[in-house]
């Protein structure tokens, strides 16, 4: 019996109808996987944007991107730190980096560095790093226009990868070129914050070369410091005899180095006993005890520190006179009293002292006797207990009349560790600790 064409027509109606089915469910079916390998793009985004951080926004590539494109390579090229240079970091697959070389020498990553375009490749025939690999897609990733490098990914097989699995590698490079971008200028911040850190960190030193702590804390808080005055100080000044006469016989390095030489080793001196040095003036050094902190041991602290200072220099001038050479000898002067204290300057800082003290301790030191420690009555009251003095007289000093004036010999033998008297035993030590 044959089929009638009102029958044919039916069956082909039919198969018309079951093929636009398979169709649909097919479609359908990409439709969903597509949208699944969206949802996860957006899941990796999440990921690297949880991160500021090169290296693991990079690993949370590599871990994660197989959920989108079955590949055995995956990597990015980069530019170098240096911006003059590429270099590839492989993500999965066999370990392999390049740390600098040419777009010129790496293929069809090259090209799409060059020429901002997506590769797609069926069958490759180039070489290359990826040489090895049939397919391979390979994605420039951009920032406002700029070809920042690529993402590449690679497979065996000749044909594995659709124009479907390029646009999902696309979506993919606009999330991890900003990732990028967001890491490169986090880390351009951060840098900037180091170095902005360091420029502080050099100008809080300059800064406390000049002032003490204190001050330099008070003076960056509040743009000013007010002045102080102590009720008892000590001053303490030095100053070479001939300095001007033997200036003539060094060349002008010469003499810069050998005062920076002798004045290192006093700044070395008073800050072991704690004194707080103010200025230098040509050949004359000036520091102060119990500023800015004061303290009942400022006299003692300035005696030790000029004994200290004076065997320094009897230690030079004999290693010059080894060597046939002239050298200096050292005036010091010591007084104790009440001194104003404060910041003076608006662009260049100093900190400085004011008073009748300060005068006082200038005269002690011009009335003394070169290699000698010379100190006033005042002075004398508070060391006196430590120290064994020679009192010299009433001296006539320029515009103070006669001053009661005495020189330090050294600490007192039964609190010395040495018959010189340079080092204080323990006697000594619980004597000054007890003040």
């Amino acid at each position: 019996m044959t089929s009638t064409p009102a029958s044919i027509d039916s069956r082909l109606e039919e198969q018309d109808y079951q093929q636009l089915l398979l169709l649909s469910r097919r479609l359908l079916a990409e439709a969903q996987a597509f949208s699944s390998r969206i949802a996860a793009v957006n899941e990796i985004a999440i990921a690297m944007n949880r991160s500021l951080n090169m290296d693991n926004i990079l690993q949370v590539v590599g871990k994660h991107a197989k959920w989108l494109l079955d590949f055995e390579h995956c990597s990015v090229c980069l530019r170098n730190t240096n911006n003059s240079s590429w270099r590839i970091v492989t993500l999965f697959g066999p370990v392999g980096k390049i740390d600098s070389f040419d777009i010129t020498d790496i293929g069809v990553v090259g090209l799409s560095l060059k020429q901002g375009q997506a590769q797609l490749i069926h069958e490759n025939s180039t070489s290359g790093f990826l040489s090895q690999y049939q397919s391979q897609i390979i994605i420039p990733l951009e920032n406002e226009n700029q070809v920042i490098g690529t993402i590449n990914f690679a497979i065996t097989p000749p044909r594995s990868y659709t124009q479907e699995d390029l646009r999902i590698g696309y979506l993919l490079a606009v999330q991890l070129s900003a990732a990028i971008t967001n890491a490169k200028r986090f880390e351009e911040l951060n840098g900037l914050y180091i170095q902005l850190e360091e420029e502080k960190r050099k100008t809080d030193q300059l800064l406390l070369n000049i002032l003490p702590t204190d001050i330099a804390a008070e003076l960056k808080q509040t743009g000013t410091v007010k002045p102080v005055y102590y009720e008892c100080a000590s001053v303490l000044f030095t100053d070479f005899k001939n300095f001007t006469k033997l200036t003539e016989q060094l060349s002008p390095q010469e003499l810069v180095d050998e005062l920076d030489y002798c004045f290192s080793c006093f700044d070395q001196f008073i800050e072991a006993h704690n004194l707080e040095k103010l200025k230098t003036i040509g050949d004359s050094y000036m520091c102060v005890g119990g500023i800015p902190t004061p303290n009942k041991t400022h006299a003692i602290d300035a005696v030790l520190a000029a004994i200290n200072i004076r065997t320094f220099m009897e230690w030079r001038k004999k290693e010059k006179a080894l060597l046939k050479q002239p050298y200096w000898e050292i005036r010091i002067g010591i007084h104790s009293g009440p001194l104003l204290a404060g910041v003076i300057g608006h662009k260049k800082f100093a900190y400085d002292v004011w008073g009748d003290t300060v005068n006082t301790a200038s005269r002690l030191e011009l009335s003394g006797v070169p290699g000698s420690i010379n100190i006033s009555q005042a002075t004398f009251e508070l060391i006196k207990d430590f120290f064994a003095v020679q009192y010299r007289g009433k001296i006539t000093a320029k515009n103070k009349g006669e001053i009661d004036m005495y020189f330090v010999e050294g600490i007192k033998s039964n609190l010395a560790l040495d018959p010189t008297g340079l080092l204080p035993n323990n006697k000594f030590n619980q004597l000054y600790f007890a003040i």
